[in-house]
This record gives C-alpha cells, sequence and structure tokens, in this order.
C-alpha cells in the first residue's frame, strides 16, 4: 500500500471518529490513537531505503608452514626395558652352620673382595680335621702294605725252600720205613708238614697277587678321603664370603645368629658393569632387527635414568618369540650407579637410517597418514609412509612420499577441516 493511500485512510478514520466522538468519547479515543500509531509504523516501514546485498567472499585460514628437506634420517624405536644381569650371583651357605657376622646391608655398593658375610668356623673346621686325619690314616695304610708286600716277597723264597725240605723229608721218611726204621706214625707226621707247608708257600703267593688290588683299594679310599678333605677345606674358606665384582647387594636373606643349611641363600649381588635390558621387539620390526644382527650391525639404543643419559647397544635376541616378538638383549655400555636391577626403563633404539625421509613435526599429519602440501593459496592431501620419531631434543616425526620434493611447503598447523583445496595463508611462526 501506497503512502498516499495511508494517509487518507487516516483521514477517513479521524473524520469518522469526529462523527462519532458526540456518541462516545470515551471509547472512541483510545481506538483513535491505536489506529493511528499503526499507521505510522506501517508508513515508516514501506518508505524504508532497501540494503545492497553484499557480494559472497571465501574464508582464508591462517596457517604454518615448513620446508620439506629429504635426506638419510634413522628413526628411533621407543620400548620399554627391564634392567637385568647375566651374572647375578646368589651366595649360599657350604654346609649347615650359624651365621656369625653380617657386614653388608641390601642396595649397598660393594667393592671386588669386600667381606660380605661370615659362617661361624667352629661349625667347619671339625670337619676339616676329621678329613685331614682320615686321609693321614690310609697313607699309613698305604705305606704298611708296602712294607708287608716286600715282606712277602722276602719271604717267599724261604716259603720254597721249606717246602722242598719237606718234601724231601717225606720221601726220606717213606724209604726209611721199607727199610723198618720209622714207624709209619713218623711219616704221616712228615706229609702233615709237607701239607701245612704248601697252604702257606699257596697263602703267600696270593698275598702277593693280591698286593695290586690291595693298592688299589686303598689309593681309591685315599683319593676320596682327599676329596672329601678339599671339599671340608672348600666349605671353610666359603664360610667367610667375599665379593666376587664391583656390584651391588641385591638382597640380604639373614641375619647375625641364624642357623642355615647346606645351599640356603644368604644374599644376592649382581655387579655394576656388564647389565643388560630386556625389550619386547614389535614383530612389525623383528625381521629388520635379525637382518641389521646378520649383517654385524649392533643397533644403538640410549635411555634417561636419573638424569643420566645410558647409552646402549643390542648384543642378541632372545631363543624364543611369540605372537607379540621377540625379547631383545642390551648391553649397557658404561657402568652406571643410577640402573637398579629389576627397573623398567624407556629405551630409543636407533634404528637403521632411511633414505630421503623427511622431518616434520606431530602437528604436520593429519589422519595419520596424510600431510598438506600448500600450493598456490590452496591445500593438497598427499599421502605419507609414517617411518616413526626421530630423536632429538625436540622429537620430530619421520615420514616419507615419493610426491614430496625438495623446497616444498607442508603445512604444520592442525586443521579439523583440512581437506583439499582450502584456501590457506601462510604466515611466520
Amino acid at each position: 500500500m501506497s503512502p498516499h493511500r495511508w494517509i487518507w485512510c487516516l483521514s477517513a478514520l479521524c473524520l469518522e471518529m469526529n462523527l462519532a466522538c458526540n456518541m462516545n468519547k470515551k471509547i472512541l479515543l483510545p481506538l483513535a490513537l491505536l489506529a493511528v500509531g499503526i499507521g505510522g509504523f506501517a508508513a515508516l516501514k514501506a518508505t524504508r531505503p532497501k540494503p545492497v546485498a553484499a557480494a559472497p567472499q571465501e574464508q582464508v585460514w591462517r596457517v604454518e608452514t615448513v620446508s620439506v628437506e629429504p635426506a638419510a634420517r634413522s628413526p628411533v624405536l621407543t620400548l620399554n626395558a627391564r634392567v637385568e644381569s647375566p651374572a647375578f650371583t646368589r651366595a649360599a651357605a657350604p654346609g649347615v652352620g650359624r651365621v656369625s657376622r653380617v657386614l653388608v646391608l641390601e642396595g649397598q655398593a660393594v667393592r671386588r673382595g669386600q667381606l660380605l658375610l661370615e659362617l661361624d668356623p667352629r661349625d667347619f673346621e671339625p670337619r676339616v680335621a676329621q678329613a685331614r686325619a682320615q686321609v693321614q690314616e690310609l697313607k699309613a695304610a698305604l705305606e704298611s702294605e708296602r712294607l708287608r708286600h716286600a715282606a712277602d716277597l722276602d719271604q717267599l723264597d724261604q716259603e720254597r725252600r721249606l717246602l722242598e725240605f719237606a718234601t724231601a723229608d717225606v720221601a726220606r721218611f717213606e724209604r726209611l720205613r721199607q727199610e723198618n726204621f720209622y714207624s709209619q706214625a713218623a711219616v704221616d707226621q712228615s706229609r702233615q708238614t709237607l701239607a701245612r707247608q704248601q697252604i702257606s708257600l699257596r697263602n703267600r703267593e696270593l698275598a702277593l697277587q693280591d698286593h695290586e688290588a690291595r693298592m688299589a683299594q686303598l689309593r681309591a679310599r685315599l683319593a676320596q678321603a682327599e676329596a672329601n678333605l678339599q671339599q671340608a677345606e672348600l666349605a671353610l674358606t666359603r664360610s667367610r664370603l667375599y665379593a666376587p665384582f664391583d656390584g651391588i647387594v641385591a638382597e640380604r636373606l639373614v641375619a647375625e645368629g641364624d642357623q642355615v643349611n647346606t645351599g640356603q641363600t644368604l644374599l644376592s649381588l649382581y655387579p655394576t658393569a656388564g647389565l643388560e635390558l630386556r625389550a619386547k621387539i614389535p614383530a612389525p620390526y623383528e625381521a629388520e632387527v635379525q637382518a641389521e644382527l646378520a649383517r654385524g650391525h649392533n643397533l644403538e639404543a640410549s635411555a634417561d635414568v636419573g638424569g643420566e643419559q645410558v647409552r646402549l647397544r643390542l648384543v642378541r635376541l632372545s631363543g624364543a618369540a611369540d605372537t607379540r616378538g621377540v625379547d631383545a638383549l642390551f648391553r649397557v655400555q658404561a657402568a652406571s650407579v643410577q640402573l637398579r636391577l629389576g627397573s623398567l626403563v624407556t629405551l630409543r633404539v636407533l634404528r637403521p637410517a632411511v633414505e630421503g625421509a623427511i622431518a616434520l613435526p606431530y602437528s604436520a599429519l593429519h589422519g595419520g597418514r596424510y600431510v598438506y602440501r600448500v600450493e598456490a593459496g590452496r591445500l593438497r592431501a598427499i599421502p605419507v609412509q609414517v617411518l616413526g620419531e626421530q630423536a632429538g631434543e625436540r622429537p620430530m616425526l619421520l615420514v616419507k612420499s615419493d610426491a614430496l620434493k625438495r623446497g616444498d611447503q607442508v603445512m604444520v598447523t592442525q586443521l579439523p577441516n583440512a581437506v583439499t583445496g582450502l584456501r590457506v595463508a601462510v604466515v611466520k611462526p
């Protein structure tokens, strides 16, 4: 409706109101004011100027980029490892006895040759004396057998002469008996003497023949007695326990006055040098690690322990594997007092270098397998192969893609809505 039309309507309305004013002024006056207000609002709305439509503009996202620099870089494999020692030692009691002194505590560092523990020597010295006496007894028995053998050799000739004499006596008595010079009783007596001499000679010969057997038996018993003596002396020596290396006392299991049995563990310790870290190599990397070892390349690794960086080297793989992978043993290159047996350590293994690897901040990766290259102010998605992490003060992600060339600008700003073709503006970090 035009403004003139609205004015004409208002005039007519006012006229009618004036005509009806005399009829009922109290009712019509409010209605007249309301009608005037509505008419004025409609007139203003109808005469307002029309706005000019604005042309739509594309949004521009501000992003940061880095330049692509392909090079030979080594990815880092992060593993959880446990500290072990192939020289872990459990000191056991050499015999039944009582603990006299314990000179170390659990976790204490010890030096090679340091006295750690002592058992009461009175529990071991009598055994040494008993074994030594048995050795001396058997040595005397051997000497006695040698003297007896010498006497048997000397008496053998005498026994043979006596046998000859007895044989001659029998022959003479039998001849004289035939001539009636001796009785038959005298002949029988000579024959008995001959028989006894034959038995005596035979016993002497058997004693000589059995000499070597008796000597062998005595030598065997002497060897056994000497072994018992060495064992008793060794037990006495081991009743004083000394540290076999520079190391750490892992566990102390007895106290002074305890009664211990043979083979009972007294304490355990391990050397500070030669510690190893056992870590599980995931199955996807198992073939790579085995190939490096086969080529004679021992992978390097490092770990931060108590603010100290510990250097390690892969020395071997375990003999058994499972579906998760295979255990790898890393040898600590230098002794470290920060490492403790059984500790869990985060290990960073330096894998073989990969040619054409690109180091990027983690924020450059989108969707786990894409980065975005900036081309003429717009994004372009580039699929990449994730190689792992690059070691350094600031960890970087290593990727590889044949589509990325040296000097390409890759977006490092994490945009949830990043898609190919999105318009961006590069800003300096």
